[in-house]
Parts: structure tokens; C-alpha cells; sequence
């Protein structure tokens, strides 16, 4: 039986969604979402009601702004999507306050997945934030035993992406893995526990795999030089591991 919490979850992801992208978007200029209304960030036209439907309002409008016909950012759309599918797979896979917890940790994930496509750049508040909210998570759904294997998730999360990045810059002379994918995957580790770790790097190289293979095929010239986000990869691990998590059989993964 679906709860009126799950229905309220689902019935308000797109309009969180919209906001997740708008935010995204203006990081880390705040004030241009906790100022004033919404507008065109080309023209500065105010957005109507009309206009700030979610995912409608974009196809309506032909993904241009109906003033100045500037191309309105995608990720406008699929964040929205991204953001109802989130609430979707909690609501399916998980009951109770633990629905709450993944929603939380999804939209927050997608946010900073968002913003590291926009900018290369994970903030510091979507990473480290989540680590201790993670440990006060697994310490509730675990006891004693869940707090340890958090922590331990965040040591071995952190060391082995900071290694990794250090062992690339020395070997390649440039960078290659960001401090903010480090600090991801510590949060993971305190969502999702040590054992997840492996299945994170691998969900999320495998998603990153497939957005360069899309890029591709779209006329992208993609080459061995070309910057590529591994924060929306590792975003979407940590939430398919905390999932999997959740079921009996699979505690820890």
C-alpha cells in the first residue's frame, strides 16, 4: 500500500527538481535563486507561472526562452526527470523513514551531479555535508556495527581516490581525478558502508563510459585530452548502492 508520504514525495519531485537545476545552475552565485523571482538569465525577463511548469514548459516553449529565444540549458528537463525518477525508485524499493533518507540523499546527489556537469566542480557542501549525515544514517539503521563500517567506507573512499589522483598527476604530470570525486566517494562510504565501495567506482565508471559513448555518437569530438565529470557517475552509484542496500538480502552490499 503506497503511503500519502510516498504520494507527496513523487507529486513534488518534478517542482524540486526545478529547483535543483536553477540552483545548480546559479552555484555559487546565491543570490540569483534567493533573490526575486525567477528569470531568463540572458534576457532577465521575469518567468510567468506558465513558464516554470516543469519539463512541460520546455517542450511548449521548444526549449527557448519566449523573449529573447535563447536556448534554455537541458539540464533544466532532465534534472526535473532525473529528480521524479529518484523519488520513484525510493518509493518502490524502500518503506518508512528510509524513504526519506534516500529521496534526501538522491536530490542531493543529483544537485551536486549537476553542478560538477555545469562545472567540473563538486562544492564542498554537497561532499562533506553528506559525510557525517551518512554516519548518523548508517549509525541508525546499524548500531554500533554500521557506524564502524561507515567509517571505515570514509577512510578507504577518500585514500584510495586521493592515491589514485596522486598516483595520475605524478605518473601523467597533469590532473586527472578532482579532490571533490575523493570526497564524493567518502560520502558514499558513510551512506553505503566499505563493501559498497568497489560496486560505486564501477557504477559510476560505467555510467561515464556510457555519456562519453553518447557524446560520441552525437558528433562530440571526444578524445583522451577531453575533461570528463566523474561526479555524476559516482553520484549515481552511491544511490543505486544505498538502494541495494536496503534489501534484506543484501546487507552491505
Amino acid at each position: 500500500m503506497i503511503a500519502y508520504s510516498d504520494l507527496f514525495l513523487v507529486a513534488g519531485s518534478l517542482f524540486i527538481g526545478s529547483f535543483l537545476t536553477a540552483s545548480s545552475q546559479a552555484w555559487p552565485n546565491w543570490s540569483e535563486i534567493l533573490n526575486g523571482r525567477s528569470r531568463c538569465s540572458e534576457c532577465g525577463h521575469g518567468l510567468t507561472i506558465a513558464e516554470l511548469v516543469p519539463v512541460i514548459s520546455f517542450v511548449r516553449q521548444k526549449g527557448q526562452c519566449r523573449h529573447c529565444k535563447t536556448a534554455i540549458w537541458p539540464g533544466h528537463p532532465i534534472g526535473e526527470i532525473l529528480a521524479l525518477l529518484i523519488a520513484l525508485a525510493a518509493v518502490i524499493t524502500t518503506n518508512g523513514a528510509t524513504t526519506w533518507l534516500a529521496v534526501g540523499l538522491g536530490w542531493v546527489l543529483l544537485f551536486g551531479a549537476l553542478v560538477d556537469a555545469r562545472t567540473h566542480l563538486l562544492p564542498d557542501f554537497v561532499t562533506l555535508g553528506l559525510i557525517p549525515l551518512g554516519l548518523g544514517a548508517s549509525y541508525l539503521t546499524g548500531g554500533g556495527a554500521g557506524l564502524i563500517g561507515a567509517t571505515l567506507g570514509v577512510i578507504i573512499g577518500y585514500a584510495s581516490l586521493a592515491g589514485l589522483a596522486w598516483a595520475y598527476k605524478n605518473f601523467r604530470g597533469r590532473d586527472g581525478i578532482g579532490m571533490g570525486d575523493a570526497k564524493l566517494l567518502a560520502a558514499g562510504g558513510a551512506w553505503c558502508g566499505a563493501y559498497a565501495l568497489p560496486w560505486i567506482v564501477a557504477i559510476g565508471a560505467g555510467g561515464t563510459l556510457v555519456f562519453v559513448a553518447i557524446l560520441a555518437l552525437l558528433g562530440r569530438n571526444v578524445t583522451g585530452q577531453t575533461a570528463m565529470p566523474f561526479g555524476p557517475g559516482l553520484a549515481l552509484g552511491i544511490f543505486i548502492a544505498y538502494l541495494i542496500n536496503q534489501f534484506p538480502f543484501a546487507p552491505g552490499i
